[in-house]
C-alpha cells in the first residue's frame, strides 16, 4: 500500500447527509472526500488518478458490486478499501462474501443470527476460541453452536446438515382447538421437525486471504451460508493491519471518521488523536478452568487481548517473546503444571522484566494465603487476589498493574531521550572545545603578526596621513578581533580546566589604578563620568594582577558600552573584616529581572544589549566569574531595567 499522507478519498454512496458529515472529519486530517454513486465509477477513477482510499457504503451498494470492487482491489492494490458496515449489512440475511468482525461483536448481531435461520460459520482466532468467548455468548442468547477445533471439517459438516435437512419431512401442521376456532385465532405455525444445527464456531488460525478462500469453498457447498472471521484485536488496529497487508478493512459506518487516522497509521505516520488507546495482552493460567474462562471472558469484553495458557511452560514460552505479553494472571495452585506460582513468576520475570504479574490464591488454608502475600513483596508481584475472584476485582487489578507498566515505560522512554540528548550535547561541547582550541592556536598567531606589522607601518609612514589613517584602522580592528579571540581562548581554557591563575601578593588599589588609566580615554570619548572610590588603607590580596585587571576592565567596559552619554560609571572598593568587595556601578540600560540569572551563561546577551549592537560573544561575564572563583571569591549583580546596574565581586583579604 502506498503511503497516503494525504490525498483524495472516494465514498461510494448516494447518502448526501452522510457524505457532508464525513467530509468535515476527513478534511480535518488533510484528505479530500468526493462522492460517487457506483462502484463502476470507482473502478474507472482508479485508472485516471491516484487516490488514498475508497469507502464503500455497504447499506447503499449491492452485494455483487461490493464483491466486484474487492476483486479490483486484489488485482490492482495501491489504495485502501474500506467496507462501511451496519448491523443490517452484517446480518446473515444479507447474502454476500466473508465479513470481518472484532470482539466484542456489534450489538444485535447475535439476535440477527438467531432470527435468520440460515447456516452461519464463525471462524474464530485461536485466542478467542481458547477463551471460550463464543462458547459462553451463544448459548446465553439461545443458540447451541457446533464447536470445531479445526475449520477443515466445516464444509463437510454443512453438506451433511443440508442433506439431513432435505431428507426431513415438512413441518407438521398443528390443528386449532375448538376454543381457538371460536376466538378466531390465526393458524398456528407448523411444528418443525428440523433438528439441523446451523451455527458453527470453528477455530481458524489462518490469514485473511486464506479465510476468503475458505469462504468461497463454504458458499459452493452451502450458497446460503454466511461466514464471519472474528479476531480479538480492536477494530482500529485490525483495520490498520488490513490496509498495510493490502486487504479490505471492515469498519462500522458510525466509525467512518476514524479512517483518515487508520490511513496515516498504516503509512507509519502519526495516528489521529481520535485513535483509541490500544489495550494490552493478558495471559491467564489457573487450575480452575471454568473460573479462568469466566475471567477471560470479562477481560475480552473489556477490550484486552487475552491468551489462556495451556500450562506453565506455555505461559513462559509466550512471555519470552518480549513485548508480546504485558501482564500474567497466575492461579498459584498449579501443581498439575509441575511448577508453583512462585517458580513461574520468577521465570516470567527472568524472561521479561517488564511483564506485570497478578496472583490468584485460594482462601484456605490461611497459612498459604499469608505465604502468597509475602511473595508479593519478595517477587515484586503487582497484586494478589483471593479466590473466588470476581471479574470486576480482576479488571481493577489488571488496569492498576498495567497503568504502572505504562508509567514505567514512559519513564524509560524519557530517560532514553535524556541519554540521547546528553550524548548530542556532549558531541556539541566536544566540537566547541575543538573549535576554541583551533581559534586559540590557528587564528591568534596570525593576528599577532597583523598587529605587529601595523605598528611597523605606522612607524615607517609617520609623515603620510593617509597611510597612518589606514594603518590605525587596521590596528583598531585587529585589536578588537584579538579581544574576541582572547575570550575564546580563555573559554577554551576554562572548559578544559586549564585556565592559568598565577597568584602573588599584591595591592588591589594598584590594579584598579591601572584599569582606570586604560578606561579614562574611552569614558571621555563617550562623555561619561568615570570615577574610582577607594578606602584610605592598602588592599592586600593574593591574586593574579593580570587576571584581576581583566575582570575589572571587563566590568568597566561593559558599563561604559551600555551607559548613555552623560551617565556615570564608578569603581568602588569596600573592605569589611576579611573581605574586599569591588563594585562597578553604572547608570546604564539595566537588566530585566528575568534575565539576571542568565547573565553568567556563555554567549548570552540581553535583548536590550542586542538592540544596541555592541560587539562581543557574550563571554566576558562568564570568564570574569570563573576568574573570581579561582581566587576564592564570588560574583554578583544588582540591576533594574532602565536605571542601571551594580556588578560586584568579593575577594578574601591576604593575611
Amino acid at each position: 500500500m502506498t503511503e497516503p499522507a494525504s490525498g483524495r478519498i472516494f465514498l461510494v454512496s448516494n447518502d448526501h447527509p452522510f457524505f457532508n458529515k464525513l467530509s468535515i472529519a476527513v478534511a480535518g486530517e488533510g484528505f479530500a472526500l468526493a462522492m460517487i454513486e457506483t462502484t463502476r465509477e470507482a473502478a474507472v477513477t482508479l485508472g485516471t488518478e491516484e487516490i488514498a482510499a475508497i469507502l464503500v457504503d455497504a447499506c447503499r451498494v449491492p452485494v455483487a458490486d461490493r464483491e466486484s470492487l474487492q476483486r479490483v482491489h486484489r488485482e490492482r492494490g495501491g489504495f485502501g478499501l474500506f467496507m462501511l458496515e451496519t448491523l443490517e449489512t452484517l446480518s446473515p440475511k444479507d447474502e454476500g462474501p466473508l465479513r470481518r468482525l472484532t470482539w466484542p461483536l456489534p450489538g444485535g448481531l447475535i439476535d440477527a443470527v438467531r432470527a435468520a435461520g440460515k447456516p452461519v460459520v464463525f471462524l474464530v482466532d485461536p485466542v478467542l476460541f481458547s477463551a471460550k468467548a463464543f462458547q459462553l455468548l451463544l448459548p446465553s442468547s439461545g443458540i447451541q453452536p457446533v464447536l470445531m477445533e479445526s475449520h477443515l471439517g466445516v464444509a463437510d459438516f454443512l453438506a451433511e446438515q443440508l442433506a439431513l435437512s432435505a431428507s426431513k419431512p415438512p413441518p407438521t401442521p398443528r390443528k386449532r382447538s375448538i376454543w381457538e376456532k371460536l376466538k378466531g385465532d390465526e393458524e398456528p405455525a407448523p411444528v418443525s421437525n428440523d433438528s439441523v444445527q446451523r451455527v458453527v464456531v470453528a477455530m481458524f488460525p489462518g490469514t485473511a486471504a486464506q479465510s476468503e478462500a475458505f469462504d468461497l469453498q463454504i458458499r459452493k457447498v452451502a450458497p446460503a451460508a454466511r461466514c464471519y472471521l472474528v479476531t480479538g484485536g480492536d477494530a482500529y488496529r485490525t483495520s490498520v493491519k488490513a490496509v498495510q497487508e493490502g486487504n479490505p478493512a471492515f469498519v462500522m459506518r458510525d466509525q467512518a471518521h476514524l479512517i483518515p487516522g487508520i490511513l496515516k497509521a498504516a503509512a507509519g505516520k502519526a495516528a489521529a488523536a481520535a485513535a483509541p488507546v490500544e489495550k494490552e495482552t493478558v495471559i491467564l493460567l489457573d487450575a480452575d478452568k471454568e473460573a479462568g474462562e469466566t475471567l477471560a471472558q470479562a477481560l475480552l469484553n473489556a477490550g484486552y487481548q487475552v491468551i489462556i495458557a495451556k500450562d506453565a511452560a506455555d505461559m513462559e514460552a509466550r512471555v519470552a517473546k518480549k513485548g508480546s505479553v504485558h501482564l500474567a494472571v497466575i492461579g498459584t495452585a498449579i501443581a498439575y503444571a509441575k511448577a508453583t506460582g512462585k517458580d513461574l513468576a520468577m521465570n516470567l520475570r527472568r524472561a521479561d522484566s517488564d511483564v506485570r504479574i497478578i496472583f490468584m490464591v485460594d482462601k484456605y488454608p490461611v497459612e498459604s494465603v499469608v505465604e502468597r502475600l509475602s511473595e508479593v513483596v519478595e517477587l515484586g508481584v503487582d497484586d494478589t487476589l483471593i479466590k473466588p475472584v470476581k471479574p470486576v476485582h480482576l479488571l481493577g487489578a489488571v488496569e492498576k498493574a498495567l497503568e504502572k507498566r505504562r508509567k514505567d515505560a514512559e519513564i524509560r522512554r524519557l530517560n532514553s531521550e535524556l541519554t540521547e540528548s546528553n550524548r548530542q550535547l556532549g558531541q556539541i561541547n566536544s566540537f566547541q572545545t575543538r573549535f576554541f582550541h583551533m581559534v586559540a592556536h590557528d587564528v591568534k598567531n596570525p593576528l599577532t603578526a597583523i598587529l605587529g606589522y601595523c605598528e611597523v607601518i605606522g612607524a615607517k609612514f609617520k609623515g603620510n596621513p593617509d597611510a597612518m589613517k589606514y594603518s590605525s584602522h587596521i590596528h583598531s580592528a585587529a585589536k578588537a578581533l584579538n579581544a574576541l579571540i582572547s575570550d575564546l581562548v580563555d573559554l577554551a581554557a576554562i572548559e578544559s580546566g586549564k585556565l592559568r591563575v598565577d597568584a602573588v601578593p599584591l595591592d588591589l588599589a594598584t590594579v584598579v589604578g591601572e584599569v582606570k588609566s586604560r578606561i579614562d580615554v574611552v569614558a571621555a570619548q563617550r562623555k561619561i563620568s568615570f570615577t574610582v572610590q577607594l578606602p584610605q588603607t592598602s588592599l592586600p590580596v593574593q591574586g593574579d594582577p593580570q587576571r584581576l585587571g581583566q575582570v575589572i576592565q571587563n566590568l568597566c567596559t561593559n558599563a561604559i558600552q551600555y551607559t548613555k552619554e552623560g551617565g556615570s560609571v564608578t569603581i568602588r572598593v569596600d573592605m569589611v573584616k576579611d573581605w574586599l568587595t569591588v563594585s562597578v556601578i553604572d547608570t546604564g540600560i539595566g537588566i530585566a529581572k528575568e534575565d539576571v540569572p542568565r547573565v553568567w551563561e556563555r554567549f548570552f546577551q540581553t535583548a536590550e544589549a542586542q538592540k544596541m549592537r555592541k560587539g562581543g560573544f557574550g563571554l566576558g561575564l562568564k570568564i570574569a566569574r570563573e576568574i573570581v572563583q579561582r581566587h576564592g571569591g564570588e560574583m554578583g549583580i544588582e540591576s533594574e531595567l532602565g536605571k542601571g546596574s551594580r556588578f560586584f565581586f568579593h575577594l578574601p583579604v591576604r593575611q
